[in-house]
């Protein structure tokens, strides 16, 4: 069975039946459970993936169990039908709800209260009113979308945050493959961007020529680039890890010219 995190607005609609399509991004993560919600495995994928699409019996008409989950509040256990079609354009999964065998956490009696919000750190600054107070910032549970794989994730946010922080947020939670490649990444161009610092000057544009290097091949915009500075040459490019690389030589010559 395949568990979806969303919010309690999508599970009351989907308990009530106002709600009857789920859409799905293809990606990496959602095609792998998809294959396996409807009992195949990785090795099927192109086979399962051209019937979606083409909605063939067998596949398409093949109900299976998914439940609905608000970060574990509230809940709906369906069983849906999956297809391959478009959203705004873009080909996506569509799960088709046939039938609602199970909510819990909606009934009117149950009302699904937001958590109160936390006061769990303390920035600079100081509270009007309060003489060298330090100022606070007020944490609380909110509801994030990660980019890659569009999986809800509940999360601690400061408050009044908009709704791309917490998804950025939310993305950099998520154990998804995309998200996890990304927070790589980024870790490695931050290691990269560190050592720029700790060993070019912000004078003449060293140190921004070095970071656009940097950046230029990580991304794949170039295979490599040679910067000279002085006496020394550093090459930049990427190995066949995907790690960044960085070779740097020294010259020391004696030749004079006049």
């Amino acid at each position: 069975m395949l568990t979806i995190t969303t919010n309690k607005t999508e599970i009351k609609g989907i308990a009530d039946r106002t709600i009857t399509e789920k859409n799905l991004p293809i990606t990496d993560f959602w095609t792998k459970r998809i294959i396996n919600l409807l009992g195949f495995s990785d090795s099927d994928r192109k086979t399962i993936m051209h019937n979606l699409a083409e909605g063939r019996p067998g596949t398409t008409d093949a109900e299976r169990e998914v439940t609905f989950t608000a970060g574990g509040a509230a809940a709906v256990r369906v069983t849906v039908t999956v297809r391959i079609g478009q959203d705004s354009g873009v080909d996506c999964f569509i799960l088709t709800i046939r039938d609602v065998l199970e909510v819990r956490g909606t009934a009117e009696d149950e009302q699904i209260q937001d958590p109160e919000p936390e006061i769990v750190e303390s920035i600079g600054g100081e509270v009007v009113g309060l003489k060298n107070a330090p100022a606070v910032r007020i944490m609380e549970k909110a509801t994030g979308f990660c980019r890659f794989c569009n999986q809800a994730r509940i999360i601690d946010a400061p408050q009044g945050c908009a709704p791309e922080d917490l998804n950025d947020l939310a993305t950099a939670e998520c154990n998804c493959d995309e998200a996890q490649r990304a927070r790589t990444k980024k870790m490695r161009m931050e290691a990269a961007g560190l050592w720029a610092k700790n060993t070019f000057s912000e004078q003449n544009g060293q140190l921004q020529t070095v970071l656009c290097a940097i950046r230029s091949t990580f991304e794949g915009a170039i295979d490599y680039v040679t910067v000279k500075i002085g006496k020394r040459t550093h090459k930049i490019d990427t190995d066949s890890d995907g790690m960044i690389r960085i070779r740097s030589t020294f010259r020391d010559s004696n030749e004079e010219t006049f």
